[in-house]
């Protein structure tokens, strides 16, 4: 029994490498999850690595034990929970009729940070954000790129004056401003609003009270609030200041698509450059 123990322990030690990588890429739970296991996986594995250099078998042991648990639970766990919150949303997303907006800009964007997957959409973490798209351009920066009104409407909150962080990987936290500089757009016909965020500061174009037209210039693309890059984010709510977590967001559908946009879907923005705005209604 002791050398099937000892069989069985040096299996785990070989095998708890495997069991953490297979964890991390395994396409269930969110992604701040995944850094946070990563980050403790990474310390067991250091930890497995100098015990068993010392010569420690119990603690190596010990640390490659914690490291397939710990493992086996996290993808457990996360596959429960994106079942779960993708039958929620597909639900939610039937149940009322999706808003329809046009795309908000000039030029080829690519949506990130949307659909039913909570490893690929962060925004599930937050009901208000369900159905935000963040949108990335492709064919330019996004950083300076215009923003335009995605409907016709009333100004309902304008809020500017947050700076612009570098673009960076790590998200550039921002507890009290998470939206950056944004502009809330009541929607004409529809009893909710639009959060067009993370725009450039200083440049909203707009005003609270203000009446726009569709393609009515916002503002610029910026890199302001909770981002990590420039990009622009966009979802419906009832309510007409951001305030994460506050109501359920609503669903929305860009352009004549009839149907939600998965990660990495392109749209050429229908603007012309040319445009600037339209006159006010």
């Amino acid at each position: 029994m002791p050398e099937l123990m000892r069989e069985g322990a040096q299996f785990v030690q070989f095998a708890s490498p495997a069991f953490l990588v297979v964890s991390l890429i395994a396409p269930v739970g969110f992604r701040f999850r995944k850094q946070r296991w990563a980050l403790l996986g990474f310390f067991l594995l250091v930890a497995e690595s100098v015990t068993q250099i010392a010569g420690w078998s119990l603690p190596a042991d010990v640390a490659g034990l914690a490291i397939v648990a710990g493992s086996i639970a996290f993808v457990e766990r996360g596959w429960r929970e994106s079942v779960r919150f993708r039958a929620a949303w597909i639900a939610r997303f039937q149940a009322r009729k999706p808003v329809t907006l046009a795309p908000p800009f000039e030029g080829r964007w690519r949506a990130l940070g949307t659909g039913p997957s909570i490893d690929r959409n962060h925004h599930l973490a937050a009901r208000d954000q369900w159905f935000a798209v963040d949108w990335v351009r492709q064919d330019a920066p996004s950083r300076g790129s215009r923003v335009f009104a995605p409907a016709d409407g009333l100004i309902a909150y304008v809020e500017d004056g947050h700076p612009d962080k570098p673009a960076r990987r790590r998200v550039h936290v921002d507890k009290e401003h998470p939206a950056g500089n944004y502009v809330s757009l009541r929607i004409k016909g529809e009893d909710c609003c639009v959060i067009v965020a993370h725009l450039e500061q200083g440049s909203i174009a707009v005003r609270a009270g203000q009446q726009v037209r569709t393609g009515t210039l916002l503002g610029l693309c910026g890199n302001s609030g909770n981002t990590s890059i420039p990009h622009v984010h966009i979802h419906v709510q009832p309510g007409e200041r951001f305030a994460a977590g506050s109501d359920w967001g609503i669903p929305v559908v860009f352009g004549s698509k009839e149907e939600w946009l998965r990660p990495g879907a392109t749209v050429i923005g229908g603007f012309s450059t040319e445009m600037t705005s339209f006159p006010q209604a």
